[in-house]
């Protein structure tokens, strides 16, 4: 598809592309899923579950929700001559795997140091960075419906732990629209210190349900046959969002 603890990425058994994989650079240039297409939680074969490594994609799964999404410029005081842009709903590339026909926003422990894609420099990640990456059902709007959308005047909703969210969970394709709807699951990808025995290089991935099971847990192939040729380390960073 398409990082003390590391960064968090999990990915479904046969996943092709990485967890923060690069998004298109105009959500009216991603390739939008067929109406009710269907999809699956992420998943992964009971061996690629180390017990040791488990209990850090729990308690990034656990902890995320206020460390705030990468592309979100909601900030303390305003720095742009322009209202902030929420986090934004981006349509995976991925053709196959647990990736594939799904809507997702990402998380980072240490915001500060995500890298965007277009950056020209590699960005080293530090130790203790964790990246959660929420997988969304896509659903398509009906036409003629007029989505009220999180940070254009409405009030930011908040999720059942409290945490005010700004994000605007619309993508456009053409002339459709989807939705992301209800959570498929999460993908983790956590950094550790580099010589952490069962780590790909100090890095752990893996998944998690809607409901907080652990599918996947440390070295799982299918993510790191991705993730290393990522440029960030095992980070592929996003594109930022393009100002309206």
């Amino acid at each position: 598809m398409r990082r003390a603890l590391l960064l968090v990425l999990a990915v479904a058994t046969g996943c092709s592309h990485p967890l923060d994989e690069p998004a298109l650079p105009d959500a009216e240039e991603a390739p939008g899923p067929p109406a009710g297409a269907s999809s699956t939680p992420p998943a992964a074969g009971a061996a690629e579950v180390d017990p040791r490594l488990a209990p850090l994609i729990a308690a990034a799964f656990r902890d995320y929700k206020p460390w705030g999404r990468v592309d979100d410029e909601l900030r303390w005081a305003p720095w742009l001559c322009r209202l902030p842009l929420p986090g934004r709903a981006r349509m995976s590339a991925a053709e196959g795997g647990g990736h594939a026909r799904k809507l997702y926003s990402v998380f980072a422990k240490h915001r500060d140091r995500y890298p965007f894609a277009q950056g020209p420099e590699p960005v080293p990640q530090p130790v203790g960075q964790v990246l959660v990456k929420e997988s969304y059902h896509p659903e398509l709007v009906e036409k003629g419906a007029a989505p009220e959308i999180p940070g254009s005047g409405a009030p930011p909703p908040d999720d059942a732990q409290g945490v005010p969210d700004h994000f605007d969970p619309y993508l456009r394709d053409g002339d459709r629209v989807y939705r992301a709807s209800r959570l498929a699951g999460a993908y983790v990808v956590l950094k550790v210190a580099p010589d952490t025995p069962g780590t790909d290089a100090g890095w752990v991935y893996g998944t998690v349900t809607p409901e907080g099971e652990v599918t996947s847990a440390g070295r799982v192939a299918s993510c790191m046959g991705c993730h290393e040729s990522a440029r960030h380390e095992r980070v592929f960073g996003i594109a930022p969002a393009a100002a309206p």
